[in-house]
């Protein structure tokens, strides 16, 4: 009995614990979480799944309610530990309908998962840990042999004739309250601090409709063999970047979010413009060194079909390589990429293209399709044939997007 008591124990705060992840995840998706997030690279359908319409309920996120959830499990199942046996049963007994009312809500959530047709890993552990705590408890009361006796207490629990265990009913409901609180008082102040760092709706409003008052521009852009997202997709985003720019690092995050959220909707096609002048003759002085370096590596990456992880680990890594960015941090991003990819590490043909003259002539026309165009800055981006340069805010983007799609 007390093994499975310590075994319930250990999965309600293990699911507190995996529930607060995802509600740190639905405020903040750009963070990297890495071997407790849903997937390594650009594939993370936890972030997808915590950015849809379904990810809140009355305005709070579904995550907050599992951390409440679970938080009272844990609670309860503390006091039965500590309490002498009468209070021991009540409380195991008072988990089972609690329980019962978790998986069921779990089957819902199971059900919009597969209609957002995203599987999110953390989301699914939670629900497996439910099915085990009710199996648990099953067993459990099995094993109680007086049931009538048991009701009995239960109901003595909730309607208490004597003052000490009037006390203890009052000091369960006070604590339940101000957990209840605590929750939903730190969700809060979650998703203020959020909002004080987003561009207010009436800017967004306002960018939207400068975007939209430019006329289009129909530009034939050039083939590329860097690539992210659905090939077949109908939203595409035209991306020149320097691939040590730091602009380009804080565009990055937002990339991140869209892939998630907008999984097979959106393709973002990238194009070389290294600010630097040992390879792009338009520079008067380099600002990056050897982002020149950078863009063969992306190059050689695309060209062995692993851009996408690439591109992945070069970014992730970015903050600790951006002032000595060299040839081993472009190895070691490769051992990474081929990690993520799973593929035989062949180093050799990755050197073979980082240092092939096909690099140097697409980096080159792509620098010089930029200037045709008046390219001046990293990241330049185009999204239904208009341009945006810099890092555009991220609902700025999203709000793109969605009205594209609506069309």
């Amino acid at each position: 009995m007390r093994k499975h008591f310590n075994i319930m124990l250990v999965l309600s705060f293990s699911g507190a614990i995996i529930s607060g992840i995802l509600l740190y995840q639905h405020y903040f998706p750009e963070m990297n979480l890495g071997v407790i997030s849903c997937g390594k690279g650009f594939s993370n359908p936890c972030i997808a799944i915590g950015q849809s319409p379904y990810s809140k309920l009355f305005g709070i996120p579904i995550a907050a309610y599992g951390v409440l959830y679970f938080a009272i499990l844990t609670f309860m199942m503390l006091l039965a530990d500590y309490a002498e046996e009468y209070y021991y049963h009540i409380f195991m007994s008072l988990m089972f309908p609690i329980v019962i009312a978790g998986v069921m809500a779990d089957i819902i959530l199971a059900v919009l998962m597969i209609k957002i047709g995203e599987i999110c890993y953390l989301c699914v552990s939670t629900y497996i840990i439910n099915i085990f705590l009710l199996a648990l408890l099953y067993f459990y009361l099995k094993k109680i042999s007086n049931r009538e006796k048991l009701f009995e207490i239960i109901k003595n629990f909730f309607m208490p004739e004597s003052p000490d265990r009037k006390a203890v009913l009052s000091l369960f409901v006070v604590f339940i309250f101000f957990l209840s609180f605590s929750v939903f008082a730190a969700t809060i102040i979650l998703q203020s601090r959020v909002s004080a760092s987003q561009t207010p709706e009436s800017k967004i409003t306002k960018l939207i409709s400068d975007f939209y008052n430019e006329e289009p521009q129909s530009i034939d852009f050039p083939e590329t063999n860097m690539n992210l997202g659905n090939s077949a997709a109908k939203v595409k985003i035209y991306v020149f970047n320097d691939f040590l720019c730091s602009a380009c690092y804080k565009f990055y995050n937002i990339e991140k979010y869209i892939l998630a959220r907008y999984k097979n909707k959106v393709e973002i096609k990238y194009y070389h413009y290294p600010l630097d002048s040992s390879c792009n003759k338009y520079m008067d002085e380099t600002i990056y060194a050897n982002s020149c370096q950078a863009s063969r590596a992306m190059f050689a990456a695309a060209s062995m079909n692993i851009f996408e992880e690439y591109f992945y680990s070069h970014f992730s890594n970015y903050p600790f390589f951006k002032d000595g960015y060299g040839s081993e941090q472009i190895f070691k991003n490769f051992e990474e990429a081929m990690k993520i990819k799973n593929s035989i590490n062949d180093k050799k043909s990755f050197e073979l293209f980082l240092n092939s003259k096909e690099a140097t002539d697409l980096i080159k026309k792509h620098i010089e399709f930029a200037e045709k165009l008046k390219i001046e800055a990293t990241p330049t981006i185009y999204i239904a044939g208009r341009k945006i340069v810099g890092v555009p805010p991220r609902e700025f983007v999203s709000a793109i997007i969605d009205r594209e799609l609506s069309k």
